[in-house]
């Protein structure tokens, strides 16, 4: 409760404190600011173009203001400016723009780690790829082997039943022949084999 009340404090004695804008010098030039507002107060301090201090409050044609010390002094208005100066600006945007390429460089610096890691795998997996294929291609032209063989096998197994059978039959006939030779012999002979 007392850090509230110890705030309201400040906001209504100085108000300038709490809301305070900054200014700047404006132009290619030096100010001074002086111990009352006016040409006859003592310089206190010389700001020199793009120093900063804080609006505490207006009067006449000086401003009262707080110095980064801070210490309080005058300084004619004319000479001030809410505006940062251009030099100013400019450092401001060369320091981010140089914050801005370094981080672009460390961005593009981890791209590149990551673009040749990429680049690594692909080629890992190009040649894993490569293997895979020379694989499949040396299985294919095993299983052809291994299907011809079957082939010559199973052709073989049936010239053989083939050859067996005519076989049978050549010796069946064979026989018979011989069979009925020697039957018609035996008839013209007069023997006869149980009948």
């Amino acid at each position: 409760m007392r850090s509230v009340i110890g705030f309201l404090c400040v906001v209504v004695f100085f108000p300038g404190e709490v809301f305070a804008k900054s200014l700047y010098v404006s132009g290619y030039r030096e100010v001074g600011v002086r111990t009352s507002a006016d040409s006859e107060g003592t310089i206190m301090v010389t700001l020199k173009t793009g120093d900063e201090v804080t609006l505490i409050s207006g009067t006449g044609e000086y401003y009262l203001v707080g110095l980064p010390g801070g210490s309080r002094g005058y300084v004619q208005k004319v000479a001030m400016t809410e505006q940062e100066p251009a030099e100013v600006r400019l450092q401001k945007l060369e320091q981010k723009t140089q914050q801005q390429i370094k981080e672009l460089q460390t961005k593009t610096e981890e791209q590149e780690r990551q673009l040749a890691a990429l680049r690594q795998d692909r080629g890992q997996l190009d040649a894993a790829r490569k293997q895979a294929e020379s694989k499949a291609s040396e299985e294919a032209k095993r299983a052809a082997e291994l299907e011809a063989r079957q082939e010559g096998i199973v052709r073989d197994f049936y010239i053989r039943w083939f050859l067996a059978g005519a076989g049978v039959l050549g010796a069946g006939f064979l026989v018979g022949w011989i069979w009925r030779g020697i039957s018609q012999r035996n008839r013209r002979a007069g023997i006869s084999f149980g009948r």
